[in-house]
């Protein structure tokens, strides 16, 4: 019974796997596409990727990923293409679900996971600080990096060594699913109390 987080993207699909009785997560990143890669050659791919997992490293039952964000949300240069392409690779992560059989398919907010997995606290503190830096005069200011760095930093805590923060999101995506599915990962089920992340300066 596999467990399988992703965090989507064309150039940097992070993913997190783990099956009961393993200590830890198996974990890493894709590379979809380029800048010459067609919509239909980057979802291909999510496929060969997808189906590659499900046969070597564990069979897929649960399959998370986070959910695309609502264009309305979106700010600064985000072309329509891009647009396309997160909705894309939802959508077929879903199909290839339905395809082979996977016991469940569920995407998640992405406040949601990440304010369980990096605790409310540092989450409402990383936003308050953006908002504060907006009301001061700076009109780009944006809690994404503290928010992404905090979610490393709650790797680390945990044993993890992720090599990109897309590979940190899915970590984080797959511990949530776990939870939610009523499943308590061992490196939550052994883990001590910890202070509480800091935002980095």
């Amino acid at each position: 019974m596999g467990y399988v987080a992703l965090d989507l993207s064309k150039t940097s699909t992070g993913w997190a796997a783990w099956e009961p009785g393993w200590e830890k997560p198996r974990y890493g990143r894709w590379v979809l596409g380029s800048e010459y890669t067609s919509r239909g050659g980057v979802f291909a791919k999510l496929h060969q990727n997808l189906t590659e997992l499900h046969r070597v490293l564990c069979k897929v039952e649960y399959l998370y990923a986070e959910e695309p964000i609502n264009p309305a949300q979106l700010q600064g240069g985000t072309t329509i293409d891009t647009i396309r392409i997160a909705s894309g690779l939802s959508a077929h992560t879903e199909s290839w679900a339905h395809a082979m059989g996977v016991r469940r398919f569920q995407e998640f907010n992405i406040a949601s996971w990440r304010s369980d997995f990096i605790g409310r606290v540092a989450n409402n503190a990383a936003k308050s600080k953006a908002r504060q830096l907006k009301k001061a005069g700076d009109k780009r200011a944006s809690a994404r990096k503290d928010l992404k760095a905090l979610t490393i930093a709650r790797c680390k805590q945990l044993g993890f060594a992720p090599r990109t923060d897309d590979e940190a999101d899915a970590l984080g995506i797959l511990t949530y699913g776990l939870l939610i599915s009523g499943q308590t990962p061992p490196w939550l089920a052994a883990e001590a109390l910890q202070v509480p992340l800091d935002i980095p300066a």
